[in-house]
């Protein structure tokens, strides 16, 4: 019996409706010109006062550092961990610590810079994206925690459920993406000959370091160049999803009914809007209203979700298997927040001196949040994470050494 092949738009069928929802789109901002304009200025401040600073610098160090090799001598030490705990190349470690620290899209431009590079197969490279694809820690700690909700406590719990539940989605859904047999193209580090498994793991680091530096051969002037032009074009990139999307929001918002949660509405195109919608809401209990900012975080939204599969798009992603991780991850944030909540009694009341010990931040125009601030603080934790991940991969190689010994 022949299986169906999976239903496909047309190209003209494809063409009809994106045009119909372009006119659309056009004739509401039309007829009401001036909310369509407030909402496309809170997307731009959005874009301009959270996104832009949380991404810019990671995303300009992510090229240079590639481009050196830096980058592929982490994967070297990071490859016990990646491979025994995700079935990934070691240099995806790089990938998951810029999607953890930087926000998305930065896992999914990290993917992609080194699948440019024919260090990561399409396939990898996808997987490593959707393992990657997490809201920025500043944006949790920060403006939602304690500028939205007022209580800074409670971050680190949605942070850690967060990150936690993030990998526990790909995890679940990983074999739905590929079978660890299938072929790929490993990165550097991990194309080394049975006589070089001998050499130290300090040489076989500075070796690919060298091989990859050399493979890319861009003098530090024109680096320096093509990286900040890069990073501006994807942030040119997501500074239009979020405005287009915070219009949509505005006119959808008229044809719902005022008995539905706006909040749902918002949630489901744009994360930042609907965090914002969800700080405003009346809830029942503290409870239930940071389960639901944990679900929306852990789906991330249509806006992020398009923003990394556009970054993806030369990979050939497949949009269903993506959107399906950040479903079970909106639901598995949900229910860890729900069940460990009472938790939050626990943590200190003035926690919120970790990321700015000089006050409150400063807001301008609609109550929208800097970041430009805590940079210096982006960047700690960048650093944190990364040494925390070399730590664990470093105990897999200790434990691995002593198993094979004990098993002489």
């Amino acid at each position: 019996m022949k299986k169906k092949a999976p239903l496909r738009f047309k190209p003209a069928s494809a063409t009809f409706l994106l045009g119909a929802g372009a006119l659309a789109l056009v004739a509401a901002v039309v007829s009401s010109p001036a909310p369509a304009f407030q909402a496309s200025l809170q997307g731009l401040q959005l874009w301009w006062q959270i996104v832009f600073p949380a991404l810019l610098p990671f995303l300009v160090l992510s090229e240079m550092l590639i481009a050196y090799g830096w980058i592929h001598a982490l994967g070297a030490w990071l490859e016990p961990l990646m491979n025994r705990l995700f079935k990934l190349p070691g240099i995806g470690g790089w990938v998951l610590a810029m999607g953890m620290t930087t926000g998305f899209p930065g896992g999914a431009q990290a993917a992609r810079q080194l699948y440019d590079q024919g260090d990561l197969s399409a396939k990898d490279s996808n997987k490593l994206a959707a393992l990657s694809h997490f809201c920025n820690p500043m944006m949790i700690l920060v403006v939602i925690a304690t500028g939205l909700m007022h209580e800074p406590a409670a971050g680190y719990i949605i942070l850690g459920v967060h990150w936690i539940t993030g990998i526990l989605a790909f995890l679940l859904l990983n074999r739905s993406m590929g079978h660890p047999g299938d072929e790929s193209v490993q990165n550097i580090s991990g194309k080394k000959s049975k006589g070089k498994k001998s050499r130290s793991l300090v040489h076989r680091s500075l070796h690919t370091a060298k091989q990859a530096h050399a493979k890319d051969g861009r003098s530090f002037g024109r680096l320096l160049g093509d990286s900040v032009t890069h990073a501006v074009q994807t942030l040119m990139m997501v500074g239009g999803y979020i405005i287009i999307f915070a219009v949509v929001i505005q006119i959808a918002s008229r044809l719902i009914p005022d008995s539905f949660p706006g909040y749902w509405l918002s949630g489901l195109f744009e994360v930042h809007l609907g965090a914002k919608d969800v700080s405003t809401a009346a809830f029942d209990s503290g409870r239930l209203q940071w389960s639901v900012v944990s679900a929306l975080l852990g789906f991330s939204g249509i806006s992020a979700l398009l923003q990394s599969m556009s970054v993806l798009r030369t990979t050939g992603i497949h949009w269903l298997r993506f959107t399906l991780v950040r479903l079970l991850h909106g639901i598995l944030a949900f229910t860890a927040t729900w069940l460990i909540w009472p938790l939050i009694r626990f943590l200190p009341e003035n926690a919120s001196s970790v990321f700015n010990n000089r006050g409150q931040l400063q807001t301008e125009l609609s109550g929208v949040f800097s970041l430009w601030r805590v940079i210096p603080q982006l960047l700690q934790w960048q650093g944190i994470l990364l040494a925390l991940m070399l730590g664990s991969s470093l105990l897999f190689m200790l434990l691995q050494v002593y198993r094979r010994k004990n098993t002489r």
